[in-house]
């Protein structure tokens, strides 16, 4: 029996010192951390931690001065009392869990059934947009917008650099400065006025997407997807290729993409990821 309410009292968050000075206390009616520490075996000093404990949660209280003397409140009272602030505990934490893992979730599950990985930050997303213009071997196709994630001058080289190995090189800009340095370097390139994010399509099976904004406390934050699969490559590619034919007025990359909430979850949880491993599922291993 005794191990039964001990486990029970401890279900309610007690120590299992903390339910033995309960338990003696309710048995006895009022005894002082002495008397306790007698009967239960806990040592001196734990019995008044467990006390201090209790008295917190309403549970016991101070009978007499001289000796220190403590008991048990009306379980009937003082335990309901402590189940409801346990219940409304719970509801708080699990409220509050739920409306934290439910973007990361959502998140995850539409990164999982499209077929792609998001990347969150400038530096990342860098490494990955270098590894897939060094690695193409028979065609790129890439838009560059004003704003800079790799600075033009080292973009438009290598560019120029893949174009001089044989690789089929279209360049769509949005500055007459963008594309007098291109034609300079001798690049295939047309201007639009669209605002067309960054975008690289690569030997016509990898595509990155990546796109600059700026969060509600005002820092800037970058997004980039990655993908490999058939879809995004085909909707990818219909924009890119509508713009150089300049006939573009509006920009949807993605029918589908992540909320505000989404990014800023997996930005939250999720800073290290992907993984090398997760990046090489779409991306050859090669450096700009």
């Amino acid at each position: 029996m005794d191990y039964d309410i001990l486990a029970s009292l401890r279900k309610l968050g007690l120590t299992t010192y903390e339910a033995k000075t309960y338990l003696a206390l309710l048995r006895f009616g009022a005894l002082t951390a002495s008397e306790v520490s007698s009967i239960t075996g806990i040592p001196y000093p734990k019995v008044y931690t467990s006390i201090e404990k209790l008295k917190t949660l309403n549970l016991v209280s101070v009978v007499e001065q001289r000796p220190l003397t403590f008991k048990v409140e009306p379980p009937s009272k003082s335990l309901k009392e402590l189940r409801d602030r346990i219940m409304e505990d719970i509801q708080k934490t699990s409220d509050f869990l739920i409306s934290e893992f439910t973007p990361l979730y959502t998140a995850i599950s539409k990164m999982r059934s499209y077929g792609r990985i998001n990347v969150l930050g400038k530096s990342r997303i860098s490494h990955i947009l270098s590894k897939i213009i060094s690695g193409a071997s028979k065609s790129i196709s890439t838009s560059l917008p004003t704003y800079e994630l790799i600075p033009h001058g080292k973009f438009l080289r290598a560019l120029s650099n893949l174009s001089k190995k044989g690789v089929d090189v279209k360049l769509i800009v949005q500055s007459n400065e963008l594309e007098k340095k291109a034609r300079d370097l001798g690049l295939q390139v047309k201007s639009t006025t669209a605002p067309l994010p960054l975008i690289v399509i690569s030997d016509d099976k990898t595509v990155i997407v990546v796109n600059k904004f700026e969060l509600e406390d005002g820092l800037e934050q970058w997004s980039g997807v990655v993908s490999s699969c058939p879809e995004c490559m085909r909707n990818v590619t219909k924009v890119f290729q509508s713009a150089w034919n300049g006939e573009i007025s509006k920009v949807e990359v993605e029918r589908t993409c992540l909320t505000q909430d989404e990014i800023k979850a997996l930005m939250k949880y999720l800073r290290g990821w992907p993984s090398e491993k997760d990046i090489s599922r779409v991306v050859n291993s090669s450096s700009l």
